[in-house]
């Protein structure tokens, strides 16, 4: 018992509240609990795909190839490649952590993750509304500015992490 609510805490906690809005409020309560369970329901094929792609990458990609395309030997190009990946991401963070951790012990470097999730920022898909909105000088500034603070986040963190490890 302790064991399940040591795994299962949160979602314990977040069921008895929900249990506890229906009794006393089920004319908003049902409403919010089906709205909850729509927005779940559109997760479902992107939590499936991230999980495929780290299966793959745990199973297909040898530690070597990781390290040597993202690794701590990487240098320049494997930072340009860990940002553009980070822009073109789409999806909740918390579906993509476990890809990271996956990619973290297979061998990526801490500023290749770091600079990824910084350059997830940037949204492609977005750019052609931002430019009706903002226009091309503002949007193409912006996200050249967060491609490049995505890179110096990244050497940062590394140095932090080196700095850590002392």
């Amino acid at each position: 018992m302790k064991n399940i609510f040591k795994n299962y805490g949160v979602e314990i906690v977040i069921g008895v509240i929900a249990i506890v809005l229906l009794i006393l409020n089920p004319e908003k309560a049902i409403p919010s609990l089906l709205s909850a369970f729509r927005t779940w329901l559109s997760l479902v094929p992107v939590i499936i795909g991230i999980a495929l792609l780290t299966a793959l990458i745990s199973v297909l990609l040898p530690k070597e190839r990781i390290g040597k395309i993202i690794g701590k030997d990487s240098g320049l190009p494997g930072l340009f490649a860990g940002a553009l990946f980070g822009s073109l991401m789409v999806g909740p963070a918390y579906v993509f952590f476990p890809f990271f951790g996956e990619l973290k012990n297979k061998g990526a470097s801490d500023r290749i993750i770091a600079t990824t999730i910084g350059a997830w920022a940037i949204k492609p898909t977005w750019i052609p509304f931002a430019v009706t909105i903002l226009g091309w000088k503002f949007v193409s500034i912006f996200n050249i500015l967060l491609f490049l603070f995505a890179i110096l986040s990244g050497i940062f963190v590394q140095a932090f992490m080196k700095q850590d490890q002392r």
